[in-house]
């Protein structure tokens, strides 16, 4: 602290500033991609190859037969899915020898931008994989007429965002539900959904804020808890689900995804962290590299809200 006029100033010279050796951390937020892909379909991806395919089952036809009628024969086609292992993300972090000698708290430093770096790096996958889910999801499965079946599910479009609200959004919820019935691929326990932090305005709002209708001990109002399942999806709040402005509505719409949580294959080729020491300098290379690929092969076991939130 600087003293007045005319007295001697020690802060300059004889007081010693101290560095505490804790680091301040922030925040870290969750991630979901981990939870609603499936890495079953990496195959030996993780050995070899930046590809595998797989051949969709094929769909035959059953026809009416009349007693000596002629046989119509059925060609069968082949679909395939490939998924390509063709992205890539490192992180490379200079560290002078001086430096590494001088800051007291070095090891927790370092450990420190190693953890940050590794969160960073998941936190890159959770859009990437969201929004291909959104894109590649079944035509069936999005748009203001969803529905294999029925055609009648209001799941917006670009342009024509479904207006989310506390009065509706159960409903809205309910037709996500319809179109992954519809088209057969529902399964009790493995269906997941991932909703914006901005949607609990209106979940708190809904009737889950009263405890009798959630089956839990104390209403959401009190404790900020949602029922980690409603209308049968696992239910994810991330800040990560894709946006992008509606120039038609004049506000931020959402790419809100739900489906089977086998419906996206994931594989990770490589992982690798080194430490390289510098060639024309003193100090280290601290760096990573992660190689991997992800891709929806069941798209009509997912589906693509398009939304926005009052």
């Amino acid at each position: 602290m600087k003293s007045s006029a005319g007295y001697s100033q020690y802060s300059d010279a004889l007081i010693t500033p101290h560095f505490g050796d804790r680091l301040i951390a922030r925040g870290y937020c969750s991630f979901v991609a981990g939870d609603i892909t499936d890495t079953d379909y990496a195959g030996d991806l993780n050995k070899s190859g930046d590809q595998i395919t797989y051949f969709v089952e094929p769909e035959v036809a059953i026809e009416e037969y009349q007693k000596n009628g002629t046989l119509n024969p059925q060609e069968l086609e082949s679909e395939s899915i490939t998924m390509v292992v063709d992205r890539a993300k490192y992180y490379n972090v200079k560290l002078d020898r001086i430096d590494e000698k001088q800051i007291a708290f070095i090891d927790k430093w370092v450990e420190s931008f190693l953890k940050r770096a590794d969160y960073n790096m998941k936190r890159l996958l959770d859009p990437e994989v969201l929004m291909r889910m959104a894109f590649e999801t079944a035509p069936t499965n999005k748009g203001m007429n969803a529905g294999k079946e029925s055609q009648s599910q209001d799941l917006g479009e670009i342009g024509n965002p479904v207006p989310i609200t506390a009065a509706n959004i159960i409903e809205v919820l309910t037709r996500l539900d319809v179109v992954l019935r519809e088209a057969c691929r529902w399964e009790d326990g493995q269906m997941f959904v991932i909703l914006p932090n901005v949607s609990r305005n209106a979940l708190m709002s809904s009737d889950l804020k009263a405890a009798y209708l959630t089956g839990m001990a104390q209403s959401p109002i009190l404790n900020g808890r949602f029922p980690l399942v409603i209308m049968g999806f696992n239910v994810y709040f991330t800040d990560q689900v894709p946006t992008v402005p509606d120039l038609a509505v004049g506000k931020t719409a959402y790419w809100i995804v739900a489906g089977h949580k086998k419906a996206t294959g994931f594989a990770q080729q490589l992982e690798d962290h080194e430490i390289i020491t510098m060639e024309k300098s003193f100090g280290k290379y601290y760096r990573g590299l992660w190689v991997y690929g992800h891709k929806p092969f069941l798209k009509d076991a997912l589906a693509a809200l398009y939304c926005t939130f009052s």
